[in-house]
This record gives structure tokens, C-alpha cells and sequence, in this order.
């Protein structure tokens, strides 16, 4: 038990994951079905993934509701452009960032098996 701790874990590089696409959702994919990650990891990562992609692609609907229902006084008073700055590549920054969401151990063990294999 005392050498695994003290071994350094393989954390993912940004660049790595953010550039092979496929190999990343490989290791979300196999991170979601691995039975030792808990459930609710599992949840959260899945629900904010999801949420995410609804303002990237729905903005003006989340802007819609949430300046006409919400906020009505201060919405229509302001004029605040919810959508601005939503993009594609802050997405994937945000995705990969929530890798850490899932143990670390679990995900230095993936990552080394799918990035390093080839």
C-alpha cells in the first residue's frame, strides 16, 4: 500500500486530451462504465456535460427564460447578453477539466492504458 501511494500517478495532459478527440471520449466512456466510480461522479459529470451543451447549443432559450421569467425587472432593464462567450473550445476545456471529477487513481490507470498504448 505504501509504494502506490508514493508512486506519482499519471495525470492527463490538457493537450493530450484536448486534441485526440477520439482517445479522450474513450476515456470518458471507460471512466463512466468503471464500476468502481461512484455513481453520483457518474451523475454529476453527465449533468453538467449536458447542461453545458444546452447553453452552447440553445442560448437563446436559456437567455429567453431566464431574462423573461427569472429575471424580468433587471433583464429587460440591463440587456445581459447570457450567451456571449459560450464557444466550443471553452466547452472542451471545461470537459476536460472535469475529469477530475473521477478519482484520481482511476483516471491516471485509463489514461496511461489508452493514451500511452499507442
Amino acid at each position: 500500500m505504501l509504494q502506490q501511494t508514493s508512486k506519482k500517478l499519471a495525470r492527463p495532459k490538457r493537450l493530450d486530451v484536448f486534441f485526440h478527440l477520439f482517445k479522450t471520449l474513450k476515456l470518458i466512456g471507460v471512466l463512466l462504465i468503471d464500476r468502481r466510480v461512484s455513481v453520483v461522479r457518474k451523475f454529476f459529470f453527465l449533468v453538467t456535460i449536458a447542461a453545458l451543451l444546452f447553453i452552447l447549443l440553445f442560448p437563446d432559450a436559456v437567455s429567453e427564460v431566464l431574462l423573461s421569467t427569472a429575471l424580468p425587472i433587471v433583464g429587460t432593464v440591463l440587456g445581459v447578453p447570457l450567451d456571449a462567450g459560450f464557444d466550443w473550445a471553452a466547452f472542451a476545456l471545461v470537459l476536460v477539466s472535469l475529469l477530475r471529477v473521477f478519482p484520481a487513481e482511476m483516471v491516471a490507470e485509463h489514461y496511461q492504458h489508452i493514451f500511452k498504448a499507442s
